[in-house]
C-alpha cells in the first residue's frame, strides 16, 4: 500500500491550537489539529478562499514556547456541518523545518507533563 504522505512525523494535538491565517480575503482565526515539518490540517467557521490551484496563506500560531509564522498553500478542502477542514502544504526553509519540530517536539513533551 502507497501513503500519499511523505512525512517523517505528523503530530496530532490532542488540544487544537489557536492560529491566525493570512489569505487574499483577510484574516481569519483558525484551529489546528495536526502538523509536520511540510504541513497540517485546520478547522475554519468560515470558508476560506480555496481554489483547485492552490491557496496562499501565512500562518501565525504559537506552540513549544515560543510563536512562528509559516507561509503554505491550501491543498484540499472539506466541509463539515457548520465548519471547513483544510489542508496546508507548508513552504518552510531547512532552518525553518528544523524550528517547526523542535517546538512540535517541546509542546509533545510539555503536553505529556501536564496529563
Amino acid at each position: 500500500m502507497r501513503f500519499k504522505r511523505q512525512e517523517p512525523f505528523r503530530y496530532q494535538l490532542g488540544q487544537p491550537l489557536s492560529a491566525e491565517l493570512i489569505a487574499s480575503d483577510g484574516q481569519h482565526s483558525v484551529l489546528i489539529h495536526d502538523i509536520s515539518p511540510h504541513g497540517m490540517k485546520l478547522e475554519a467557521k468560515k470558508r476560506l478562499p480555496f481554489s483547485r490551484e492552490g491557496s496562499e496563506v501565512e500562518v501565525s500560531f504559537a506552540v513549544g514556547g515560543g510563536s512562528l509564522t509559516v507561509g503554505g498553500r491550501l491543498v484540499w478542502e472539506r466541509p463539515f456541518a457548520r465548519i471547513y477542514y483544510y489542508g496546508i502544504r507548508l513552504h518552510v526553509t531547512k532552518q525553518e523545518e528544523e524550528r517547526l519540530i523542535e517546538a512540535i517536539k517541546q509542546h509533545a513533551a510539555e503536553s505529556r507533563r501536564m496529563q
